[in-house]
């Protein structure tokens, strides 16, 4: 195996190692990240990022490229986060970025299948010649003007076609369909914006995706609760549906993309309970799969991982307890050698140039909150290019462990505690911190929520109950129709387990969440009004019923949202928070943005309104052209210190 050679930049903290320190400034927690979305172009002269902005009255993100041969760096596109946000960036090729932009609007749209008025959240792509600096739409006006009503999605790239300049494939809703109707394929001139359709579209069908040749082979089709993957005959020509299933049923498969023989496909399926990695040959008239990775434990769902040079697929990125997980015996000693250096993180390799000698590697883990490499080998060797919260080196943050409980009806559920690293250990006041989703999960890596807690002297207990995504499709389905309750349950069973454990003070525990952990924060006080202290709600649900009805009225078809909470409308009213504020005792924060898409804020209205008519001590606090994810970093800062100071008042430390 080569030896590896590291360059750090090595930074000196004061005071880092002294008892009892004083916590941190809220902003180091809260502000956007300094770095995102790091590539690095395929020819590895260039580096582009998404990078915070904050210098005099110029705050916000801009998208920067970083020549790494004069380490002069240009910014490309800004954003004050106020009339549209970044949402991402990637090369086309060495002289073309492609981003997408987002904002919340409120106009016409297709609701169902009925015209109506309705809060959207715009996506739009914009290229950017890296050489000149101009950006641009890839839409003429014209081309817009054939739509009825505006889709909310521009920014969906099918293929970026990497050795065609001039081109680029994306999928757009269809103008004469609608919403309804299937998405096309068009093939758009970058430079003078002209289109050309490259697939019509076909009923009940998304999601388009290419064969590495470029080829429009695959989509899609979703009717009613069934799924299927479609896929054009290299031969015929024709679109045959294959691999039928129902929705959160163990028959699950899924598309992830073909190898460089077009006639190979790789799938994602369940293997033994959880989702593992196959491959077909489409020449097969069993389609016979063959087992290319799975994990015992956990579901393996990362993209596929492909060589620049063979256009092959040499691992997969994003297994749980690792980062990438190659296939090919170079790339696994690369890997292994990495692992080595950078220990007790994920280390993700990505972002390969053409020629293969440079990558990137992106390290993570719950005391890193990251830090971007740059890697070449022959020999090999990395070096430290950002930092994505460079006020939060792993000296500064607190420890984080994995822990094991079982739930009260048996089932074991995972959690990672996370503990002040200085003072004692015992007898802590403690913090619940449930995942949103609900179907996601926290894993071994950095939680900048649960380190500002911690940072602040609470124990926090992040669990993965019953419903989450990533632990096999029985685990993910026992919490189907679980809301409020055993799935709550699985929150409380974790605290009870801390303070078995003498970690907890039984008397100072709140719960704190946010999506649907906002939502369980809100429950947890009404189904046991006596245990928790406080709770705080940060873009919550509190009307289930409200959920379940205004998804329906949107989709108009069958519902995921109905087979994961229910759909009789008694049960669902049930579980809503909303409709329990009598039995609150304690104090409750609530947070929320106006702008939110996932979560309407109607939601903590209502709360707000019934807790206040019920006599109880609410804050609530409203956080103007704000969305789902504390996106604008002056409401994120705003919001933690609320709940700063809310923590502070109701569940003191001393």
């Amino acid at each position: 195996m080569k030896r590896i050679v590291f360059v750090f930049i090595v930074v000196v903290f004061f005071n880092s190692l002294h008892a009892h320190s004083a916590p941190m400034p809220v902003e180091n927690f809260a502000h956007l990240p300094d770095v995102s979305y790091v590539n690095l172009s395929p020819n590895g002269k260039k580096l582009s990022s998404i990078v915070r902005i904050d210098v005099g009255e110029t705050n916000g993100a801009g998208v920067q490229v970083t020549d790494l041969e004069t380490g002069n760096h240009d910014i490309l596109l800004f954003s004050d986060n106020t009339n549209y946000f970044l949402g991402g960036v990637w090369w086309k090729d060495d002289h073309t970025l492609l981003a997408t932009t987002w904002y919340p609007s409120e106009r016409d749209t297709w609701v169902g299948w009925t015209q109506a008025r309705y809060k959207t959240r715009e996506v739009r792509l914009l290229i950017i010649d890296v050489n000149t600096g101009e950006v641009r739409s890839p839409f003429k006006k014209t081309f817009l003007k054939r739509f009825k009503l505006l889709p909310t999605g521009l920014a969906n790239v099918v293929d970026s076609l990497p050795n065609d300049p001039d081109h680029i494939l994306m999928s757009v809703a269809s103008a004469n369909r609608g919403f309804p109707g299937a998405p096309m394929v068009y093939k758009i001139n970058i430079k003078n914006q002209r289109t050309k359709t490259i697939q019509n579209p076909e009923d009940n069908t998304w999601g388009w995706d290419t064969d590495q040749q470029s080829n429009v082979r695959l989509a899609t089709w979703g009717k009613d609760e069934e799924r299927a993957t479609i896929i054009k005959d290299i031969k015929s020509g024709k679109w045959e549906k294959r691999w039928p299933y129902e929705v959160f049923s163990e028959d699950e498969v899924y598309a992830k993309g073909f190898g460089n023989d077009p006639n190979i496909l790789y799938l994602g399926a369940y293997h033994k309970g959880f989702m593992a990695v196959f491959k077909v040959d489409l020449r097969d008239k069993d389609l016979k799969r063959e087992l290319v990775f799975s994990d015992n434990t956990y579901d393996v769902t990362g993209g596929l991982v492909y060589s620049p040079i063979t256009n092959e697929v040499i691992g997969i990125g994003g297994t749980e307890e690792g980062g990438t997980t190659f296939f090919t015996k170079e790339y696994q000693d690369l890997q292994a050698s990495i692992n080595k250096a950078l220990p007790n993180t994920r280390n993700f390799v990505y972002s390969l140039t053409d020629d293969e000698k440079k990558f990137l590697v992106y390290s993570t883990g719950p005391t890193e909150s990251g830090t971007y490499y740059i890697g070449e080998r022959n020999p090999t060797q990395l070096k430290a290019a950002a930092y994505r919260y460079k006020k939060l080196p792993p000296e500064k943050l607190n420890p984080v462990t994995r822990i094991e409980y079982k739930a009260r009806d048996g089932l074991d559920i995972e959690a990672y505690l996370t503990l002040p690293k200085d003072g004692p250990k015992k007898n802590l006041p403690a913090l619940m911190f449930p995942h949103g989703g609900p179907m996601s999960r926290d894993s071994r890596a950095f939680d900048y929520w649960a380190q500002f807690f911690a940072d602040r002297g609470y124990a926090v207990l992040q669990m993965n109950f019953r419903g989450g995504d990533g632990q096999g499709v029985e685990f993910r389905n026992s919490g189907l129709k679980k809301w409020g309750k055993e799935m709550q349950d699985d929150i409380e069973d974790g605290a009870l387990k801390l303070v078995d454990d003498g970690i907890a003070d039984i008397n100072r525990i709140c719960i704190v969440g946010a999506s649907y952990g906002g939502y369980a924060a809100l429950m947890g006080i009404v189904k046991t009004p006596d245990f928790y202290k406080c709770s705080i709600s940060v873009n919550g649900v509190s009307n289930v019923l409200d959920l379940v009805i205004d998804n329906r009225a949107f989709w108009r078809s069958y519902n995921i949202v109905e087979e994961m909470i229910g759909d009789d409308h008694k049960e669902l009213k049930e579980i809503s928070p909303v409709n329990y504020a009598e039995k609150i005792k304690v104090p409750v924060l609530l947070i929320h943005g106006e702008n939110d898409r996932q979560v309407e804020i109607k939601h903590s209205y209502q709360m707000r309104d019934a807790l206040q008519k019920a006599g109880k001590d609410v804050v609530f606090i409203e956080q103007e052209n704000e969305d789902h994810y504390l996106t604008k970093e002056s409401n994120r800062v705003a919001a933690f210190k609320a709940m700063n100071d809310f923590l502070k008042k109701h569940l003191p430390v001393d």
